[in-house]
């Protein structure tokens, strides 16, 4: 799913407009189902229903590539009582099984690895999808397909302290007990996913609230798909394949020119199609090579992205680079600038040995002081 696709359908998590059933059950820290719950939409009040509809946007919140991710059943998943088959006959279902809805939490109750208490929610919708010309605008009554969906977050429960609150009836602060709160949910899925506006049963969305907790136990084991590479990782190997391609080449100018190159990649798809750019082996191999890379290196290129990174593995050129500023960086300083100002900033050798030049162009302030520009003028005779 690209951002626009995923927009569109965060949007409908609003109300109970296009949601039509809640399902979901209260896990102890022993990891037992304490209860299961049903969730009647027409009889909640708007602001309960808000809270609901706020915790299944949140698992359609976040960067693609740290937070979301496009996942693939691979295709032994599809066979009858595998997990994506599963996934299918509880969208057919639309939740109105209650044994089916219990197989399915017990299922990922048993492979979630997850401190404390928490509470599971699944949603089931359904959103009779715009036609859009190819002026992009969207035909209310023109609708040609129907996309049902599942919506699954997984919510920590946790003990909020007790302390004094505002009471607004009396004017007053009250004394608050001690309660149980459910907060945003750390992993959850899109099933199935909505690729070029219609159903798509081979994949699903996954999400991710931190980088350090992708409980991969639930995509891995329960969902039977594998999560890409972490964020973190992707940049460390990017920056090590830079580091021993370029070798002593490796320059600011070379690495600036090789980060604004990423960025453009980035915002021409963005304005294309809006898709998740990939960096792939050839790209990156060419993109070094424009940049600074000696031919020798490049010949030995393909076994090391191999090594590192792996065979026909992209890397998301979002998680290798930021597309909005550039930050130049060492033990005793920092700077950084706006990556469309990213040629301001320059090297030179002066006396034996180089600096990096900054111009001064704008208003430029030393904790908080206006300091005036020092400009040498000449007279005229």
């Amino acid at each position: 799913m690209d951002k626009k696709a995923i927009s569109e359908i965060k949007k409908l998590l609003k109300g109970d407009e296009y949601i039509d059933r809640i399902r979901g059950c209260y896990v102890n820290e022993q990891g037992e189902i304490i209860r299961e719950v049903s969730v009647s939409l027409s009889s909640l009040e708007k602001e309960s229903l808000d809270k609901y509809c706020e915790l299944l946007r949140a698992c359609l919140s976040g960067k693609t590539g740290r937070n979301l991710f496009n996942m693939e059943f691979p295709l032994e998943e599809e066979a009858p009582g595998r997990r994506q088959n599963e996934l299918w006959n509880l969208l057919g279902s639309e939740l109105k099984e209650d044994a089916r809805n219990t197989a399915f939490f017990e299922a990922l109750v048993e492979k979630l690895q997850m401190d404390g208490k928490y509470l599971i929610l699944l949603a089931h919708g359904l959103y009779d999808v715009p036609f859009k010309g190819k002026d992009r605008a969207g035909l209310e009554d023109a609708s040609d397909t129907v996309y049902s969906f599942l919506l699954c977050c997984v919510c920590p429960v946790i003990l909020m302290k007790e302390g004094l609150c505002y009471d607004e009836e009396t004017c007053t602060f009250l004394d608050r007990c001690t309660d149980w709160a459910v907060q945003k949910p750390a992993a959850g899925f899109l099933y199935p996913a909505f690729n070029d506006r219609a159903a798509d049963i081979h994949s699903l969305l996954y999400y991710s609230r931190k980088e350090g907790e992708r409980h991969e136990e639930l995509s891995a084991d329960f969902l039977g798909c594998s999560l890409p590479m972490p964020e973190s990782d992707q940049k460390d190997l990017f920056r090590s394949i830079v580091e021993q391609t370029l070798g002593r080449n490796c320059d600011f100018t070379n690495v600036r020119d090789l980060n604004d190159a990423v960025g453009d990649l980035i915002r021409e798809q963005e304005e294309e199609d809006g898709e998740p750019v990939r960096i792939e082996k050839n790209q990156l191999r060419r993109l070094l090579y424009e940049h600074g890379a000696p031919q020798e290196v490049m010949e030995d290129f393909d076994e090391a992205y191999d090594e590192a990174i792996g065979k026909d593995v992209p890397l998301m050129a979002e998680n290798i680079t930021n597309t909005s500023r550039l930050e130049v960086k060492s033990p005793h300083m920092k700077i950084t600038v706006n990556a469309d100002m990213s040629e301001m900033l320059t090297t030179r050798v002066i006396d034996g040995r180089e600096y990096l030049l900054i111009p001064v162009v704008d208003e430029i302030e030393v904790n908080g002081i206006r300091i005036l520009q020092s400009v040498r003028t000449e007279e005229t005779i």
